[in-house]
């Protein structure tokens, strides 16, 4: 609750405020280059079957210092659960923790596989980007699965803000590539993850 209330109270401002970082963005950087093809192979699929879901873990794995494990069975629930990621409506907390239960028991892995999947209503998650607005990122912080519904509410807030929208324009306009105000949120705190907003 204390970390919860804690980004509650995060000024948009505090965040936005670091967006001239953005501006020397690479579009041939690894990153991006990856980024935009690992999010079309995922919008190419009307539905996942278990071989998508197996070849979309392991892909999004390329984005994680740990090799992939799966850590469960439920291969059919985590299959629903996917198909059901690529609507509007989010994912409920049960369903998130059944993913992060297969997906190597980790959220952070789940948030980039659901980013993937949906980037217009996920988020990328972990621990630059916690630390720069908590200012701490241990492990069983970031694991908390109401603590990453409250930054996607975060996510939201800060996209929908006037300010926000040239903001955006300029991201993509640095790396050449439609991309979701989302992604352009967490760029901006993983970018600045050297320093936090959090407030002690």
């Amino acid at each position: 609750m204390k970390y919860i209330n804690k980004m509650k109270q995060i000024e948009i401002a505090e965040i936005l405020k670091f967006s001239d970082s953005l501006e020397s963005e690479n579009s041939e950087q690894t990153y991006h280059k990856s980024y935009r093809y690992f999010v079309q192979y995922f919008a190419d699929k009307s539905t996942f079957t278990e071989q998508e879901l197996v070849i979309g873990a392991n892909l999004t794995y390329g984005w994680m210092p740990t090799i992939m494990n799966f850590k469960a069975s439920n291969f059919e629930d985590a299959l629903h659960i996917v198909n059901k990621a690529k609507l509007a409506e989010r994912i409920s907390t049960d369903e998130l923790v059944a993913l992060k239960s297969l997906i190597n028991n980790s959220l952070v892995g789940v948030s980039k596989l659901l980013h993937f999947i949906n980037p217009s209503v996920y988020a990328i998650w972990d621990s630059r980007v916690c630390h720069f607005l908590l200012g701490t990122s241990y492990k069983h912080i970031i694991e908390k699965p109401d603590l990453y519904w409250e930054y996607l509410n975060l996510c939201e807030r800060v996209s929908k803000d006037p300010a926000f929208k040239p903001i955006h324009s300029s991201f993509e306009n640095s790396v050449k590539y439609k991309v979701s105000a989302f992604r352009v949120v967490e760029q901006l705190m993983f970018i600045n993850s050297h320093t936090t907003v959090a407030k002690f």
